[in-house]
């Protein structure tokens, strides 16, 4: 399958932890005269994927993943539907929302993120239906109530330092107390990003009562929406910059190498 991807930062590095295991023909927009969308408004950035989706089109792709809050926004407006994978949205429905035990749900994202993320995610839980073990808990009320925190910040911490760099673990965990505090149950993340830190967000919450579904729930999502009947792995990478910031980023260029020498193909645009 022909697949697009859009990027204004490190989501890139994030998804083809799993996307490199499949095989399909991968054209990946790196919009870095814009990066990272977070620090724009959010009508400058959503102008922005609209003009990269088109532009994918163009290249005949069949499927187009987007960052998070956008794939919700178009969705939710029923706009580009029928090209863009429901990664993030399935991912909310089948497991933040599915294993929520106390109706409570943290939101957390770039500035220009959550300022509409609430509404989004609200208008999806309307398409949610109680599962058996929800509607037996007494205390369970709905529709969910969501708790909201800006952390603009985690998506400078890969490019700086190391994800376990003791400050960055530090600035994680004070952020997550708010969530921790509000006794919320299940955490929704706005950027693709926030997955490199699973690690220490799954530490510091006590799995029991308060959950971060990890990468390998976005992979399941993937593999069940997408048929893995390519024989052909590839990947076309499109800049709107030069080529040599990319190609510094040799964790990026080695996941999407596929861990071995597989050609990539660098175009300007």
């Amino acid at each position: 399958m022909k697949i697009g991807v859009i990027s204004s930062g490190n989501e890139v590095l994030t998804l083809f932890k799993f996307l490199a295991k499949f095989d399909n023909q991968y054209l990946i927009y790196y919009d870095q005269v814009n990066r990272p969308y977070g620090d724009n408004t959010f009508g400058y950035s959503l102008d922005c994927v609209q003009k990269w989706i088109d532009f994918l089109k163009k290249k005949w792709v069949e499927k187009i993943i987007l960052p998070p809050i956008y794939e919700l926004y178009f969705l939710d407006k029923d706009k580009n539907s029928d090209i863009i994978i429901p990664l993030f949205q399935t991912y909310v429905l089948d497991y933040v929302f599915q294993n929520s035990l106390v109706w409570k749900i943290g939101i957390f994202g770039d500035f220009a993120d959550v300022q509409v993320a609430q509404g989004l995610v609200n208008n999806l839980s309307k398409q949610y239906s109680l599962n058996d073990n929800q509607s037996k808990i007494k205390k369970f009320y709905f529709p969910f109530k969501f708790w909201v925190k800006e952390t603009q910040m985690w998506k400078y911490f890969p490019r700086k330092l190391s994800f376990s760099n003791i400050l960055v673990n530090k600035i994680i965990k004070f952020d997550l107390r708010y969530f921790k505090d509000s006794n919320v149950d299940s955490l929704i993340p706005l950027n693709y990003e926030y997955f490199n830190y699973q690690k220490t967000i799954c530490k510091f919450f006590n799995y029991k009562k308060q959950r971060f579904h990890k990468l390998e729930k976005l992979e399941e999502v993937f593999s069940s929406l997408v048929p893995n009947n390519s024989k052909v792995y590839s990947v076309d990478l499109y800049y709107n910059w030069h080529a040599d910031f990319v190609k510094r980023e040799k964790k990026l260029l080695w996941l999407l190498q596929r861990w071995k020498t597989v050609e990539l193909n660098f175009k300007s645009v």
